[in-house]
């Protein structure tokens, strides 16, 4: 088997179980011998297919067998170019395995990747507001015309204020202890 081919089948053994097929799949149809088929990709804007770290001259993927990437603080700047590279090759994944196990505090620019790779967090929370959305938009829809080009707080339907300027509204309603469960709304010209 060809040594490029080995490579990439190594290569995909290292990716997760879902990504390992669709990975290999690819492989085999540009290079089902350890060549390039010689046929034109079928999304040309995106370039001739090339297994995830076999581009040639990919600083993503040249990385030196043997050598010491240790997260410490003297490989810091080293495996923050690295983690560019990846990036910037679109290997979000790659790079985010990497930063997952590199403990925080070795250095500010690893601890940036850190949070910037950091896997999604969704918070389902209740709605901010106390009172009835509902009724503050049944209240928009009959009232909007007589507020144009105004910020409106409602609360369940009841109109609190109304000013041109959200920050004015927000302090007197704040001033007047309305602010609570208040709905902030700015009606179009």
């Amino acid at each position: 088997m060809n040594e490029l081919l080995e490579k990439a089948i190594d290569k995909i053994r290292a990716l997760p179980d879902a990504e390992q097929g669709a990975m290999a799949a690819l492989i085999l149809e540009r290079f089902p011998d350890g060549q390039r088929k010689d046929t034109p990709p079928a999304r040309p804007w995106l370039g001739p297919v090339v297994p995830l770290g076999m581009a040639p001259g990919d600083p993503a993927t040249e990385i030196s067998e043997g050598e010491d990437w240790e997260a410490t603080p003297e490989n810091a700047e080293r495996i923050c170019e690295h983690i560019k590279a990846l990036v910037e090759a679109s290997r979000v994944l790659e790079a985010r395995r990497i930063v997952s196990a590199i403990p925080p505090g070795i250095s500010t620019e690893l601890d940036y990747w850190k949070r910037v790779l950091a896997e999604p967090v969704v918070r389902v929370t209740k709605p901010t507001t106390d009172g009835d959305p509902r009724k503050d938009m049944l209240w928009i829809e009959k009232n909007a015309d007589k507020y144009k080009g105004k910020w409106v707080a409602l609360k369940s339907g009841e109109l609190l204020g109304n000013h041109e300027s959200y920050m004015e509204l927000h302090r007197t309603l704040k001033q007047a202890g309305k602010i609570t469960g208040s709905f902030f709304f700015r009606v179009g010209k």
